[in-house]
């Protein structure tokens, strides 16, 4: 309760600094509303030229993707831009300013922003995701609503360790900006081969985003098992909890190993 306060203090800060250029929050916001509007459109334009892709519906496919955008558009809020911000702050010195507050450096580079361009990301993606959800006869009962919020969080999971684990790579690199990007932006990184189902690429493109950055267990994997699609490995669909934890782990090691490495800009 104390952290969502002092998150909620360090948010009205951060947004009073905005509106202090309103112009330019709004102008941002119509800006990512056009872009992922658009995204959406081609989807659609895609979908009236072909009834499936590799047996999906458009509807199947609308769910599945939507159902990754809205994890990944909640961990952006947090991760996205501390992240993505790492490389700068350390070779600029600046990243000694979050060694001497009197709580983590993560948390605090988390607490005192809030990446709100990701607001229309996240609605749309929940407009849709209902949309696609009502068009769909899936058998709700308990067991599938818990397998499925269930696989939210490990999404949640894997889409923030991943962030964090390439934003530690400035640790060592320094600049870390266009490994973040390749890795998690969504509109041109790797991020974006899970809007669609992972059998549409070749082997290695399935590989990679199975053994190696395992986006496909934030939608494709769950997902199909829970629409009944003929996967090639179905046990890969009760996975996620487990990626979650080794990329959890993983990522939190890396971070904790970057921080013993690190030395300031002036040292």
């Amino acid at each position: 309760m104390y952290l969502l306060k002092m998150y909620r203090h360090f948010v009205i800060i951060y947004i009073k600094g905005k509106l202090a250029y309103h112009f330019s929050l709004v102008f941002e916001l119509i800006a990512n509303t056009i872009q992922i509007g658009v995204y959406f459109a081609g989807f659609m334009v895609i979908f009236h030229n072909f009834y499936n892709i590799a047996g999906w519906t458009q509807n199947e496919v609308l769910f599945m993707f939507t159902t990754s955008w809205l994890t990944y558009s909640l961990s952006c809020f947090f991760f996205w831009s501390p992240m993505k911000d790492m490389g700068q702050l350390i070779r600029t010195g600046k990243f000694d300013l979050y060694l001497t507050r009197p709580i983590g450096p993560m948390l605090y580079m988390v607490l005192q922003q809030f990446q709100y361009t990701f607001i229309p990301r996240l609605a749309l993606s929940v407009f849709f995701w209902i949309y696609s959800m009502s068009k769909l006869s899936i058998k709700w009962t308990t067991g599938t609503l818990v397998f499925y919020a269930v696989n939210m969080i490990s999404s949640f999971v894997i889409f923030s360790a991943i962030t964090v684990f390439t934003g530690s790579i400035s640790f060592w690199t320094i600049k870390s900006e266009e490994i973040v990007s390749l890795l998690t932006n969504n509109n041109h990184g790797l991020k974006n081969y899970t809007d669609y189902p992972i059998t549409i690429y070749g082997k290695g493109i399935g590989f990679l985003l199975t053994f190696v950055v395992p986006y496909a267990f934030t939608g494709y994997y769950p997902v199909g098992n829970l629409l009944g699609k003929d996967l090639v490995h179905p046990e890969y669909a009760y996975l996620s909890p487990f990626i979650a934890l080794v990329t959890g782990v993983a990522a939190y090691f890396l971070w904790s190993i970057g921080l013993k490495h690190y030395n300031s800009a002036g040292a």
